[in-house]
């Protein structure tokens, strides 16, 4: 019963935290005021947002309730242990979606359909700017080994010479970034499957 209680419990503290997350981001992400249209703020809505956590705590969800039906019958059945792997690989859907929206939170990303530059603003006060076609040396993608609730969590690492931009798939989810997400899916890029894609 205790071990029930520190579970439910951390998935209380990270749920809360991502829900603090997501409510101060609905500024962070609004677009420049006069920026040209042909400018692209790489970004996601908030209603995208809370639509990948609803689907994501439905995998937490089962997850948990899997988990708790193989500590009651693990104490009569041990083959009840089975299940315990596919537990925690849902309910570590959660650990990946916070770590997507910590590392989606961390900058601003503006795209310009036209030129193809890029100027990605970090928390920290740091700017860097390169042009997507001519500066990009290198292009990977890393994905999670299949989709749970229809979300599929992944990034695209943009290598330059001088820096790493990490960019969520669930940015893609916002149709007005299309022109961007397009221009990388012409790269040849190495792809990667991860049980768990952290950034």
């Amino acid at each position: 019963m205790t071990k029930i209680i520190i579970i439910g419990a951390l998935i209380a503290i990270l749920f809360y935290s991502i829900v603090r997350k997501l409510g101060g981001m609905n500024s962070s992400y609004t677009q420049r005021l006069s920026t040209p249209s042909e400018i692209i703020a790489i970004s996601a809505s908030l209603a995208i947002y809370k639509s990948l956590l609803r689907k994501t705590l439905l995998s937490v969800g089962t997850g948990v309730l899997i988990l708790l039906v193989c500590i009651i019958l693990a104490a009569k059945f041990k083959i009840a242990l089975i299940m315990l792997p596919l537990s925690f690989y849902l309910i570590g859907q959660f650990f990946v979606l916070s770590n997507h929206i910590k590392a989606v939170k961390k900058q601003r990303i503006f795209y310009n359909r036209n030129t193809h530059d890029m100027e990605v603003d970090f928390a920290d006060g740091k700017k860097i700017k390169f042009n997507l076609l001519t500066d990009t040396i290198k292009v990977k993608e890393v994905k999670a080994v299949q989709k749970n609730n229809g979300v599929l969590l992944g990034y695209f690492s943009l290598k330059t010479h001088s820096h790493t931009v990490n960019i969520p798939y669930l940015i893609a989810l916002n149709g007005d970034t299309q022109p961007f997400f397009n221009t990388l899916q012409s790269f040849d890029r190495e792809i990667e499957t991860k049980l768990f894609p952290v950034i």
